[in-house]
């Protein structure tokens, strides 16, 4: 499996309401409270790779709202091509990993303020109620892995933050 990067151009599937069904909430625990925010995940597609799959999670309001400055449709450089977004990852993006050796990469695009721990991702894709597909998609990067890992470790669990590109 290809680890995406930086400079990686990829393809993100434009928002339609059929996206609805992989939708997901993600909570976290920052600045002595609790947070939430809704991200979808998304198999967008590195063209600089050959077309592998890249698992995505990205905020509701950068993929729905095109109306604000950070929708996916007005990065720096993106196009769209037919019904995907056309992006290159850069420094707006932040990304998880199953390992230090970058096995299992997945990218985010969200409000880099949001301080979940990559774990909360992987949890919630796999006890949420996704499309099999996309659970069959984040399984193939060690979601499911991660994901037993922190059921057994219960509250010790201590996570990583997001990485930034």
């Amino acid at each position: 499996m290809s680890i995406p990067t930086k400079g990686d151009i990829i393809s993100v599937p434009a928002y339609t309401p059929e996206a609805e069904v992989n939708a997901l909430e993600i909570s976290w625990y920052q600045s002595l409270r609790t947070r939430t925010a809704r991200y979808y995940l998304v198999n967008a597609h590195s063209q600089s790779k050959g077309g592998v799959d890249v698992l995505m999670f990205i905020q509701d309001r950068y993929y729905k709202d095109a109306n604000i400055g950070e929708f996916i449709g007005k990065l720096p450089g993106a196009r769209q091509e037919g019904n995907s977004w056309v992006v290159e990852i850069s420094d707006r993006f932040q990304y998880g990993q199953k390992n230090k050796n970058g096995e299992g990469r997945w990218v985010a695009l969200h409000d880099k303020d949001n301080k979940p721990y990559q774990h909360r991702f992987m949890v919630v894709t796999i006890q949420g109620r996704l499309s099999e597909a996309a659970k069959n998609l984040a399984k193939s990067f060690g979601a499911g892995e991660i994901a037993d890992q922190v059921m057994k470790l219960g509250n010790s669990f201590i996570g990583d933050y997001l990485h930034t590109f």
